[in-house]
């Protein structure tokens, strides 16, 4: 009878070991429900805004255009991750990336004028090296991203050097004699909307 109870001791053992083992993209927490993990090999980190503060509820536009570049989730270069979650973070699959850059979205508020909201928001983002032209990225590395200080462009830029500088100027009021009220916004109205403020 011990040999049978032990016998049935090690198989739930076996069993329960075995249960662990066989979701890896899952990790249990003491307080709860597994919780879903980034694939193995991807690309993760976080999204801030240029205070600090967590992107949440805005998306994250990644582009690669290495030539011949195709992977899965991706579209003619382009990987959008939305709406980011409370603390920012993001998985981004399908790399090595020879030429990865990231941009911020806030997409416009319908019926809202043109500085509170009403037009779309892209702001590119530098990662945690000070580049915003382009990087390279390999499964498994950590990159966090912060929105770029400048104002909102109601479209998407290259991100060049010199075209984000014109845009930089282009779009920023306090250099051309004028008010925000005319120009889709700078970032900390944009942050605000994505708080739900």
């Amino acid at each position: 009878m011990r040999y049978l109870t032990a016998l049935a001791g090690s198989a739930v053992t076996i069993l329960a070991l075995a249960a662990c083992g066989s979701s890896a993209a899952q990790t249990t927490t003491s307080s709860g429900p597994p919780v879903s993990s980034p694939p193995e090999g991807a690309v993760t980190g976080t999204v801030t805004w240029p205070d600090g503060n967590p992107a949440a509820n805005a998306s994250v536009y990644f582009y690669n255009y290495d030539p011949g570049f195709t992977a899965s989730g991706w579209s003619d270069g382009e990987y959008e991750v939305r709406p980011l979650p409370a603390d920012g973070s993001y998985s981004l699959g399908g790399c090595p990336c020879g030429d990865l850059t990231a941009y911020l979205y806030v997409p416009s508020t319908p019926g809202a004028d043109p500085a509170n909201g009403g037009q779309d928001c892209w702001i590119i983002m530098q990662d945690d090296n000070g580049t915003y032209s382009g990087r390279q990225a390999k499964p498994g590395d950590v990159i966090n991203w912060q929105a770029l200080d400048m104002p909102c462009s109601p479209t998407w830029y290259t991100s060049d050097q010199s075209t984000v500088q014109s845009q930089a100027t282009a779009l920023d009021p306090r250099l051309n004699g004028g008010d925000y009220s005319a120009f889709a916004g700078y970032w900390p109205a944009a942050e605000l909307r994505t708080s739900g403020g």
